[in-house]
């Protein structure tokens, strides 16, 4: 180890230029330098201020080839600028199969102003024989010579275009060496089909390795099926491109399956692609090749500034144990007045972070529920404190990370991503974040503990266990559905066993699921104790068992209407403690912005003001009720169906909604048929309208308004306290459609007659 172990790259030696100059150059003398500091022993590089201009070495696409045990610090004032190219793939910084390495400071530049997405190849008259010799037929055209080396990422998998004007249903490439002679032909192939129809792309014989000095020039010829004057052949500009032609792949900074990387401090911007990237490090053929090591591990992103890259802030494509924080991200997909965007500036996903190991489409084994030994991809990722706004698609996207945590973050300004997760993958946890004019999706088992939403929404998606607590909404909207795995009651065939439903129900054999009976009754043979597994399955329907894949189970009847079969892991949503309100509200024009529909969901000490609010189940809903504990809508009017309602409160200053219709137990349709009950209630200066069957118990009424529509549904109030309040229920002809039973009367007027209403056992105080 050398006994300095800072070294400051001197410029002149490694022949650098700090002044924009020399791309070629520059980049091969700031990787000489890296090499040679690594073998005398030193552990800390430092380029110096200045502006570096670096082109991308042909063959691998790199600009700087980081080194183990190396920390290359950018000195303040130090930037470095990639030149201009048409690679659809770069890595102004590579950091691959490294251990132990460091990058920070300064400002890495892409070339997202400059890039080139396709190259124009002019024609001459004439063909080429088989042997590589140059012939003037005059029934063929040929291109110029193109040069890899001035595109060596475009031409890398390369299409040709159709021409306009000529008909032709193929074309022939002819490669060489250096120069074009029948000497240096390396190969050539007459069945080139012509973009967009043959999309696929060709690529370069004598590529293996990836030499480009092997096999560096070509020319492309097409046959003539009809005559095309001189001046029409010269006329020709024939596009040429690769095909990966969105060019998403240029990096600032790309870590590939490198352990223990910290990148820090640096300020990247105009990249084609990501500002930084982490994956594994390389294809293997065997997918037994792979090992956890290739993956990267111990990843640290911090105090980096990166914007206006054309594809992503951040991608964390398969590192574990990777921690991203204190980090600004912004206006991914824009260009740099922050409105345009558009294939120059910006290609999908435009998000700030993004996890995406695409799993789906790799070979790699990757840890699950059914291989245990597998790799792990994404594992253990914690973003915390960064600021990620005006970004054009998204702010933070997990597309396959497990045990991912986000916490005290600001995500700001609109799009129509958000911030969301895929529900497949667990343990991922948002921690006390700021969202400001945009939208939290939360899915799957998401966990949320603390959030503030100014301006935005917090959407429940497909929950499957998911926890919100503890969030304020001002200004935005709670809405979503949460009835993954409720199926609905189905029908019965009793001589086969089979359980069939009106739409499908998503399940493949074994999937496990039970019976319950809050209305009707199971058939018999049918425990409501067990745990089933499907078996026989089709869209619609299925069989079950008692064991996997066992027998299916013989039922002796039908059960009674209403029973159902679900999931037995359904009805997993559970919010409390979640305040929505806007400051005023100027007219009762309905605005819910808490509305739920939801399929057992226990919902606890929630406040709704200035807003409207429902709780709604599926239609003809059979499954467990949804529970609402502690709950207060101050100025709004609010909707439940298939609810039980405990300790809330109802309360209006201003005028009653119209036909004092502010709160709706049930309805009048007949897809709705459930109980309602509320019990230890609070109604003040509204309405109260019991449409559905509803129970209402030890509640207190204050200048309220109570009433039921006309319809063969039976209410009831009992041991409730009502003062200043209108009972009306003149309109009713439906025997014992309403009843009020051990309740005290204070200032409370009556409308309706027996038999239509019963009031039994009512103590009545007098007036007010």
């Amino acid at each position: 180890m050398n006994q300095h172990t800072s070294y400051r790259i001197e410029l002149d030696r490694f022949k650098v230029s700090n002044t924009g100059r020399n791309p070629a150059e520059t980049a091969k003398g700031i990787n000489d330098a890296l090499i040679w500091a690594k073998q005398e022993g030193f552990s800390h590089v430092v380029l110096p201020s200045g502006t570096y201009s670096v082109r991308l070495d042909p063959g691998t696409l790199i600009a700087i080839k980081m080194q183990s045990g190396i920390h290359l610090e950018l000195e303040n004032g130090c930037e470095v600028v990639l030149e201009a190219n048409s690679s659809p793939n770069y890595s102004i910084i590579d950091m691959t199969a490294i251990m132990n390495a460091k990058v920070s400071g300064g400002k890495i530049v892409g070339d997202k102003k400059n890039h080139v997405y396709e190259i124009f190849v002019k024609f001459a008259r004439g063909g080429v024989n088989a042997d590589g010799t140059l012939n003037d037929d005059p029934n063929w055209i040929r291109s110029e010579v193109i040069d890899r080396y001035a595109n060596p990422g475009l031409l890398n998998n390369f299409r040709l275009w159709t021409i306009p004007g000529v008909n032709a249903s193929a074309y022939s490439f002819y490669q060489y060496k250096d120069t074009v002679s029948k000497a240096t032909l390396t190969g050539f192939r007459t069945n080139g089909v012509f973009a967009p129809a043959g999309s696929t792309g060709r690529g370069w014989f004598l590529n293996d390795d990836r030499d480009v000095s092997k096999n560096n020039k070509m020319i492309f010829t097409v046959p003539l099926s009809s005559s095309l004057t001189d001046s029409q052949i010269s006329g020709i500009q024939a596009k040429v491109d690769n095909s990966y032609y969105t060019h998403e792949g240029g990096h600032g900074i790309g870590s590939f399956g490198s352990n223990y990387i910290e990148i820090y401090n640096i300020e990247i911007s105009d990249c084609v692609g990501d500002g930084i990237i982490t994956g594994w490090e390389k294809y293997q053929l065997d997918p037994a090749e792979y090992t956890q090591k290739q993956m990267g591990q111990h990843i640290l992103i911090h105090d980096c500034h990166i914007h206006h890259c054309r594809r992503q802030g951040i991608s964390l494509c398969a590192s574990n144990d990777t921690h991203v924080y204190r980090n600004k991200i912004h206006h991914i997909g824009y260009d740099d007045d922050g409105v345009t965007t558009n294939f120059r500036n910006g290609t999908p996903p435009m998000f700030g972070i993004d996890i995406e190991s695409m799993y789906g489409e790799i070979n790699i084994p990757i840890k699950s529920s059914v291989r245990q030994n597998g790799l792990e991809l994404n594992y253990r990722i914690r973003l915390s404190n960064n600021h990620i706004y005006s970004n054009v698609r998204g702010h933070f996207v997990n597309s396959d990370g497990t045990d991912v945590t986000l916490e005290n973050n600001t995500f700001e300004g609109w799009n129509v991503g958000g911030i969301s997760s895929n529900p497949i993958f667990p343990y991922v946890k948002f921690i006390n974040n700021t969202f400001i004019g945009c939208d939290l999706l939360v899915q799957g088992d998401n966990f949320v503990n603390g959030a503030v939403i100014q301006n935005g929404n917090l959407k429940i998606l497909d929950a499957r266990g998911a926890v919100v607590q503890n969030c304020k909404l001002m200004n935005g909207a709670l809405v979503g559905s949460s009835v993954y795995g409720y199926f609905g009651s189905p029908a019965v065939n009793t001589a086969t066993g089979t359980f069939t439903f009106k739409t499908a129900h998503g399940m493949g054999n074994g999937a496990q699921v039970s019976f319950e009976q809050w209305i009707g009754k199971v058939p018999t043979g049918i425990s409501v104790d067990k745990l089933y597994y499907t078996v026989n399955v089709s869209a619609l329907g299925f069989q079950v068992s008692e064991s996997l894949g066992g027998s299916p189970v013989t039922v002796k009847d039908a059960g009674e209407a209403g029973f159902h079969v679900a999931r037995f892991n359904y009805g997993r949503c559970y919010l409390s403690n979640i305040t929505v309100e806007r400051e005023w509200r100027k007219d009762n024009a309905l605005t819910p912005n808490f509305n739920l529909l939801a399929a057992g969901a226990v919902i606890k000490n929630i406040t709704i003001k200035n807003y409207d609010m429902a709780v709604l189940v599926p239609a003809d809903y059979a499954g467990r009720p949804n529970i609402i504990d502690g709950l207060t809508v101050i100025e709004g009017s609010a909707r439940f169906e298939g609810c039980h309602i405990s300790e809330s409160e109802f309360m209006r200053a201003k005028t009653p909604a119209l036909g004092s219709t502010d709160i709706q137990l049930g309805s009048n349709d007949a897809k709705y048929k459930r109980q309602i009950t509320l019990r230890n209630g609070l109604f003040h200066s509204l309405g109260l309208v019991l449409d559905g069957n509803a129970t209402v118990t030890s509640t207190t009424f204050v200048n309220a308004a109570v009433g039921k529509i006309d319809n063969a549904n039976k209410s009831v109030i009992a041991q409730s306290y009502m003062e200043n309040s209108k009972l009306n229920f003149h309109w009713l002809r439906q025997n014992q459609s309403i009843t009020i039973a051990k309740s005290v009367f204070k200032g409370v007027t009556v409308t309706g007659t027996a038999p239509y209403i019963r009031l039994v056992d009512n103590t009545d105080l007098g007036t007010a």
